[in-house]
């Protein structure tokens, strides 16, 4: 699979051709053997199968770096390691469940004011401009503020903490990353850490309705998360919380706009809007790649995968196999995708998922009332350079 300008512009072909051509694609470029998965029945199964492991993806963002640079980006490698996203059984479950504490529909349904509070903001001050660009005016600020409102992190310091996270993305999710990218992506995460340390005593002391109250308190069997588990899990939620959202939101406006047929029959009927959202997430995944790494030597699937060798499943192919969603390339709001994994699947499946799918509503429903002229200015909007999160680096809209 290369990486072109064209791939990034729409990878959707080169997927299909994928899928057609064999069940596992191997690639030796970069760091070692890596096996890209492409059809729905074998993403869903390797994302359930424990012989495909999360947790020895953390080492991999620093082994792509030479023996002799590895050493400087230690910090980094011991703080990932303790997000839940790289945990594996037995160690994964408790911790999710201590975290899932901060993510249920009860609490997320009672957030929903506040969540359309900063909505209305954004798009009244859109709506007095005239035109936006899109992606810095509401597509960003808007799940940056809501992810900042759970970990009660001042809202005047959300840009900063966006800014780090950018470069954490964008290190981890390069194919080729450089030094200079790693030592970024180092300096936020670590920044982050020494925010949220000096929050926990106060948070220990105080409890609010924030999500750190709840996790530094949080029982599970008896246990609770370890100050380094919450620190850690804090920064993957402002990692994580407002990225899937920046692009759901952006790739779906952009999907309705370029079928205007699918546009209507939203405005026309906005009952149709949960599953409008979830085809909007299968047809253009913000999330395109999940990595495993084999544990064992093992066949899979007519191919011997080796001990170590990176495991990459393609959702943004798999949520496009016609196996699993008829006349995939179609983009229609009344499919309603049940099963679609532009979230991930299985054990590891988005904590916020049901927090992005509320933000979207929201912002869907805000934006089609106000804008009934709504249309994009440019044909081909430039992309963001990053394979595995599909995004807009510009979206501008006029109305």
């Amino acid at each position: 699979m290369r990486i072109t300008p064209e791939f990034m512009r729409n990878p959707y072909p080169t997927y299909a051709d994928m899928r057609a051509a064999a069940p596992l694609h191997l690639s030796d470029a970069n760091t070692g053997r890596t096996w890209f998965v492409p059809r729905y029945r074998d993403v869903v199964d390797v994302l359930r199968d424990d012989r495909f492991s999360t947790s020895l993806k953390a080492p991999g963002f620093i082994n792509q770096f030479p023996p002799e640079a590895r050493p400087e980006f230690e910090p980094f490698n011991t703080s990932v390691a303790g997000w839940i996203v790289l945990q594996d059984p037995p160690h994964h479950r408790p911790l999710r469940q201590l975290m899932n504490k901060g993510f249920t529909r009860r609490l997320i349904s009672t957030m929903r004011p506040k969540v359309t509070a900063v909505a209305t903001r954004l798009v009244d001050a859109m709506e007095r401009q005239g035109s936006t660009e899109f992606m810095a005016d509401f597509a960003q600020p808007f799940p940056a503020a809501v992810i900042a409102e759970m970990l009660g992190v001042p809202p005047a310091d959300m840009q900063t903490f966006v800014t780090w996270s950018d470069s954490i993305l964008h290190f981890t999710g390069s194919l080729k990353p450089t030094l200079e990218e790693a030592r970024a992506a180092q300096h936020g995460l670590l920044s982050m850490g020494e925010f949220f340390r000096t929050v926990l005593p106060e948070r220990r002391a105080h409890p609010g309705d924030d999500v750190i109250s709840l996790l530094v308190g949080a029982r599970e069997g008896g246990d609770r998360l370890t100050d380094e588990q919450v620190l850690a899990n804090c920064a993957q939620l402002i990692v994580a919380g407002h990225e899937t959202t920046r692009n759901l939101v952006a790739n779906g406006l952009w999907a309705l706009l370029a079928h205007p047929d699918e546009l209507a029959k939203l405005r026309a009927d906005e009952t149709l809007m949960t599953s409008a959202i979830r085809e909007m997430m299968r047809f253009d995944s913000p999330l395109q790649f999940i990595r495993r790494v084999a544990r064992e030597d093992f066949d899979y699937a007519g191919q011997r995968i080796l001990r170590n060798d990176g495991v990459v499943t393609v959702l943004g192919a798999a949520n496009r196999d016609p196996e699993m969603f008829p006349d995939p390339d179609r983009f229609d709001v009344t499919r309603n995708p049940i099963g679609h994994v532009a979230l991930g699947y299985g054990a590891h499946v988005c904590l916020g998922a049901a927090l992005a799918e509320m933000e979207s509503e929201v912002a869907f429903q805000l934006i089609l009332h106000r804008f009934p002229g709504l249309r994009a200015v440019d044909e081909e909007p430039a992309r963001v350079p990053n394979p595995m999160l599909r995004g807009f680096a510009e979206l501008h809209l006029t109305w």
